[in-house]
């Protein structure tokens, strides 16, 4: 009995030495990211049967308040301006191995959801995952691509600017 007291006693002191040490990270309120990869799957469009090459890039976050993310009542918000919470820029390689900005359809305005729900302010960190459909077609080629990303919080504060590897995919021309 004496050794099983001393046993929980140890337990008991272990646990509570190991969750009161804990510090909570010290990140800036304005997010940093990081890219992590990129992924390409060739897929079939269920409806047209028409095949496409589908991106997800995974890019890191660091916020120190935590406020990443929009609902979708506020994605209106004149504040936000031409492009939402996340920039996807889609850099074309030209002939003379320079990337040009390939304006795509469909990124214009792009957001993520709010990724701390509880509303609390404190810092996150993970990853997200953006995915990018490339349609097949006559009118397309494989093009070598890379992409810019930036992100922004509900406070307007912009990341810093990333870049993906390179990656090709179907382009229309």
């Amino acid at each position: 009995m004496k050794g099983f007291v001393r046993f929980l006693l140890t337990i008991t002191l272990l646990a509570s030495a190991t969750t009161g040490c804990f510090t909570p990270p010290d990140y800036s309120p304005v997010p940093e990211i990081a890219f992590n990869s990129m992924d390409k799957f060739e897929v079939v469009e269920p409806f047209s049967k028409a095949k496409q090459d589908s991106v997800i890039i995974t890019i890191e976050f660091k916020d120190g308040d935590g406020d990443l993310g929009e609902s979708p009542s506020n994605r209106d918000d004149p504040r936000y301006g031409e492009w939402g919470n996340y920039e996807l820029k889609t850099l074309r390689r030209t002939t003379g191995n320079q990337y040009v900005e390939f304006p795509l359809p469909g990124n214009n305005k792009l957001f993520f959801p709010i990724l701390k729900p509880d509303g609390k302010k404190g810092p996150i960190e993970g990853r997200l995952d953006y995915s990018h459909y490339f349609p097949h077609s006559n009118n397309s080629r494989l093009t070598t691509v890379k992409f810019q990303i930036r992100v922004r919080d509900r406070a307007l504060n912009v990341s810093n600017v990333i870049e993906s590897d390179t990656i090709s995919v179907h382009l229309l021309q």
